[in-house]
C-alpha cells in the first residue's frame, strides 16, 4: 500500500544532510530519487525523470504517494551518503566532467553532465548496494547499514568497476564418458552376485565346448565372456555421458547477477575451489561468523544456481561455502576424492584468500543438495564428526551406497544431527530411480534417528537427530535458481513461486544451524 508522506516523515527526509538539493544545492527540495535516496529540486528531478526510471525512480515528497519500502530505502540513503560515495570512487577525470558546480547554468549542460554521472558504474553499484540494503532489511536482518559501510571501505582503486564473473569451462563429452565409465566399473565390481554368476556362466561355457574337443575354442569363449562386460559398460558409459552433457543446469542470469552484486560489495568472493558469501561485518568491524555452511551442488548444476539461498544465510551471519565440482559438475564417488582433505582446503580458502582479511567461524557444518548430499552425509560419518556436528541436506531421500562410498551410518556418529528438507512436488528425489520405499527403509536405518515429538533441540542433549520439513508446494530444483530439470527424471510443478521456496529453504536452514 501507498500513503501521502506524514509530516513526521517530511522532517525526516528533509534532516540537516538533505536540506539542499543533491546536485545543484538549490534549498528546501521537494523531489525525491528513490533509486539513491536523495533529495533533488524540481530542475533536477526533471532531468532525471528523462534518464529513465531504469537509472532514476523520480517522487515528488508533497505529491505522490509512497509505500514503506520507498520511505525506508530513502532513510537508508541521504545526499550525504551518495555524495560521499561518488567522491571517493569517482576518478578525476569523472569529478571534473560529471559534478555540477555553481556556475553551471544551461540546462543543457546539466543534463549532459547528470546523464554521465548516473549512467557510470559508479552510480549502478550504488543502486544495487541500496537495493541489497531493501533485501537485507526485509529479510528481518541488521545487515543493511553494514551493506552501506562496505562501500565504503572501499578506495576508487580497490572498488572494482565491473565484476566479470568467470565460467567454468565447458566439459567435452570424452571426459563425461571416461569419468562415467570409472564409476560404472565400480558399480560393476560392487556387485559380488554378478561377478560371481557371470564367472560360473563363463567358466561353464568353456568347459562344455572343451569337453567337445575345442581347446582353443574354450579360451576364446573365456575371453569374450571376460570382454562382454566390459563392452557394455564402455557402451553405457558413452551414452550416458552424452546425456550428461546434454542436461547440464546453468544457474539463471538473476543468480549470476546477484552473486555478481555480492563480490561487488565484498561480500562472496569466486575461489578456485569454490563460492564464498561472507556474513556483514560486526558492528566493530570484525571478520567473524558464529556458524560456516560448507555445501555441495546437485549433480550437474552451476554451483552459482545456489547464490539466492546462500545470500540469504550470509545475511543471518552464516559464511556459505559452495563447493566447485570441476566442469563436470558431478562427483560420482569419493574413492579417488579425499572428501575430508577437498573440505579443509575449501574452509581454509574460504577464511585467508577471500574476505579482504582474516575470518573466524566458531563451527562448521555441511550440507548438499540432491546427489551433493552424499558427499554431506559421507563426509561427517566417515571422519569429521568430531568437530562437525549439523548436516544439511536438500532434496534426498536415500542413502549412500556402496557404489558411491563406503558410508557407516550417520546415526552411529556421536552427536550429529540433521535436517532434510523437501519439496511436496519433488519427483525426483521420491523416484524409484534414485528413492522408493526400499532405498526410503535403508536411508531412515542411517540417518540419526527423528527427533521426539515435544521435544526440542536442546534438550536432546548428546544425541543425534534427525528434523524433516516439506515446503508445501515446493520442488526439486526450487532450492535453487535454473531448470526446469528433466535428468533422470521430469521434476514436478511448483505451486508456489521460486522465490516462496527459497525464502523458506533459506529460513529453516538458518533456524536449525543457528539455534533459533
Amino acid at each position: 500500500s501507498a500513503y501521502p508522506l506524514t509530516p513526521h516523515q517530511l522532517a525526516e527526509l528533509k534532516r540537516t544532510s538533505n536540506n539542499k538539493c543533491a546536485e545543484c544545492s538549490s534549498q528546501n527540495p521537494a523531489w525525491a530519487s528513490v533509486s539513491y535516496g536523495i533529495l533533488i529540486c524540481l530542475d533536477c528531478a526533471g532531468i532525471h525523470r528523462g534518464l529513465g526510471v531504469h537509472v532514476s525512480f523520480v517522487r515528488s515528497i508533497t505529491m505522490d504517494d509512497w509505500s514503506s519500502d520507498q520511505f525506508d530505502r530513502m532513510m537508508r540513503g541521504g545526499n550525504d551518503k551518495w555524495n560521499e560515495y561518488w567522491a571517493k570512487n569517482a576518478s578525476a577525470a569523472e569529478l571534473a566532467s560529471c559534478n555540477v558546480t555553481d556556475n553551471v547554468v544551461d540546462r543543457k549542460e546539466m543534463a549532459q553532465k547528470l546523464k554521465a554521472k548516473y549512467e557510470s558504474e559508479i552510480a549502478r553499484s550504488y543502486r544495487e548496494l541500496l537495493s541489497l540494503a531493501d533485501g537485507a532489511s526485509r529479510g528481518d536482518t541488521d545487515s543493511s547499514s553494514n551493506i552501506l559501510s562496505v562501500s565504503h571501505q572501499h578506495s576508487a582503486s580497490s572498488l572494482p568497476k565491473k565484476v566479470v564473473l568467470p565460467e567454468d569451462p565447458l566439459p567435452t563429452v570424452k571426459l563425461y564418458e571416461d569419468e562415467t565409465f570409472s564409476f560404472l566399473l565400480s558399480m560393476l565390481l560392487q556387485s559380488k552376485k554378478l561377478l560371481i554368476a557371470w564367472g560360473i556362466f563363463g567358466v561353464g561355457s568353456a568347459s562344455y565346448v572343451q569337453r567337445l574337443g575345442h581347446s582353443y575354442t574354450s579360451a576364446a569363449v573365456l575371453v569374450m565372456t571376460a570382454g562382454i562386460p566390459y563392452f557394455f559398460t564402455k557402451m553405457g558409459a558413452k551414452l550416458l555421458g552424452a546425456v550428461q552433457m546434454k542436461n547440464r543446469q546453468d544457474a539463471f542470469k538473476s543468480a549470476k547477477n546477484l552473486l555478481v552484486e555480492r563480490i561487488t560489495v565484498g561480500r562472496a568472493t569466486r575461489l578456485v575451489n569454490c563460492d564464498v558469501y561472507y556474513p556483514p561485518l560486526s558492528s566493530s568491524g570484525e571478520k567473524k561468523a558464529k556458524v560456516g555452511f560448507v555445501f555441495y551442488p546437485g549433480a550437474l548444476v552451476d554451483r552459482t544456481a545456489y547464490s539466492p539461498v546462500a545470500t540469504m544465510l550470509s545475511d543471518r551471519g552464516i559464511m556459505v561455502v559452495v563447493a566447485n565440482l570441476g566442469p563436470t559438475r558431478v562427483l560420482f564417488n569419493v574413492y579417488n576424492y579425499n572428501l575430508r582433505e577437498k573440505i579443509m582446503r575449501m574452509i581454509n580458502d574460504a577464511l585467508f584468500l577471500g574476505g579482504n582479511g582474516i575470518w573466524e567461524v566458531d563451527e562448521w557444518s555441511i550440507g548438499g543438495h540432491s546427489m551433493g548430499c552424499f558427499a554431506a552425509i559421507t563426509a561427517v560419518a566417515q571422519e569429521m564428526s568430531s568437530t562437525v556436528k549439523k548436516v544439511v541436506l536438500y532434496g534426498t531421500g536415500s542413502y549412500p551406497d556402496k557404489t558411491y562410498s563406503d558410508c557407516p551410518p550417520l546415526r552411529d556418529a556421536a552427536g550429529v544431527n540433521a535436517l532434510v528438507i523437501n519439496g511436496s512436488e519433488d519427483l525426483i528425489a521420491t523416484s524409484t530411480i534414485l528413492a522408493g520405499p526400499r532405498k526410503e527403509k535403508i536411508f531412515q536405518e542411517n540417518m540419526p534417528p527423528p527427533l521426539p515429538a515435544n521435544t526440542t533441540a536442546s534438550a536432546s542433549g548428546d544425541r543425534g537427530y534427525t528434523v524433516r520439513k516439506t515446503i508445501v508446494g515446493g520442488n526439486h530444483a526450487g532450492c535453487a535458481a535454473y531448470g526446469p530439470q528433466t535428468f533422470p527424471t521430469p521434476d514436478g510443478v511448483r505451486t508456489i513461486t521460486l522465490e516462496e521456496q527459497q525464502k523458506m529453504t533459506a529460513k529453516l536452514t538458518a533456524d536449525f544451524l543457528l539455534d533459533s
